[in-house]
């Protein structure tokens, strides 16, 4: 079976990692989606570890298919990081989690905010402040707003969309009547009046940067910003936006996360809460990255069971 992408590991000693001690080599496994192979994380992760000398394995799920119950793919790994919410990352990150192999993010933290729709009902539940929120089918969305006038432009959502992807402005009710939506059932966000900008709170374990960058809906129009770069710039975290990241983060169990905030007069508002993104803006991000997969790795590598060999492996 052969999954893993591998390179030559560069002749280098281990980094000594802040607050680890020194770090004995080890083994990750990476398992990528495919459309993200080519993009700035994990790539930045993974030459941070090998630069550092430690093993590291690129596994492409839609590559191979499996035989449930051969654990061969899993041999040797330390722990496993994933970046993907395909069905197959999935998959795989439960066989892995069944097998004690530690995961980054955990299988359960990714699915929470896979779904848009749960993930919504959960920030609410959580009374995570955010824009005006209706869930049902597309056509009778207006007909549940009690305030149109106030609830106009909204942005109707996939319910498994990511990147922007399927994303449409409605500016009446109207307009619903005439929507050919795609899925039995939509997630519409009032289009929250905002400067132009949004802030992306990034987190890597405790902790975060903010990143603001333009908004995709550059106005309460909903006119995308037409002809402007986006020109992300690193700004400070207030206290609400550290606040927020602290309440999403152990709502979701996420290690890795984004959550998309807009500044409002109130203080800041979630859009949508992500798992394992780019990390754009972030300075060093694959170095972040790489300091908490290794205190992660430490901090297990004692205790956890590894899977069992497999004859004729």
């Amino acid at each position: 079976m052969r999954l893993a992408q591998e390179r030559p590991v560069p002749d280098v000693p281990a980094r000594r990692d802040p607050g680890d001690g020194a770090t004995s080599a080890i083994h990750v496994g990476l398992l990528v989606e495919r459309r993200y192979l080519s993009q700035a994380q994990p790539a930045g992760l993974e030459a941070a570890l090998r630069a550092r000398g430690h093993r590291v394995s690129v596994l492409d799920p839609q590559a191979v298919s499996f035989q449930l119950g051969d654990d061969r793919w899993l041999q040797g790994l330390d722990l496993l990081v994933a970046r993907g919410r395909s069905w197959e990352v999935l998959c795989l990150l439960t066989w892995a989690e069944t097998r004690g192999l530690p995961t980054i993010n955990r299988r359960g933290a990714i699915a929470a905010v896979h779904n848009k729709a749960e993930m919504a009902v959960a920030l609410a539940a959580g009374g995570v402040p955010m824009p005006r929120t209706l869930l049902g089918p597309a056509r009778m969305l207006g007909s549940q707003v009690r305030h149109p006038v106030r609830s106009f432009p909204m942005v109707l959502k996939p319910m498994f969309g990511d990147n922007g992807q399927g994303l449409r402005v409605v500016r009446a009710p109207s307009e619903l009547d005439r929507l050919e939506w795609p899925e039995p059932v939509a997630l519409a966000q009032e289009l929250v009046p905002g400067d132009g900008y949004e802030r992306k709170v990034y987190g890597i374990g405790d902790e975060i940067w903010v990143v603001r960058r333009p908004a995709l809906f550059g106005n309460v129009r909903g006119t995308p910003s037409a002809g402007e770069a986006p020109r992300p710039e690193l700004v400070p975290a207030t206290p609400a936006e550290r606040e927020l990241a602290v309440r999403c983060r152990r709502l979701f169990g996420l290690d890795l996360y984004g959550i998309d905030c807009i500044q409002t007069p109130q203080g800041p508002v979630v859009i949508e809460v992500n798992e394992f993104p780019n990390y754009t803006g972030v300075p060093e991000a694959g170095e972040r990255l790489a300091d908490h997969v290794l205190a992660r790795a430490s901090s297990v590598q004692e205790r956890r069971p590894r899977p069992p060999e497999v004859n004729g492996a």
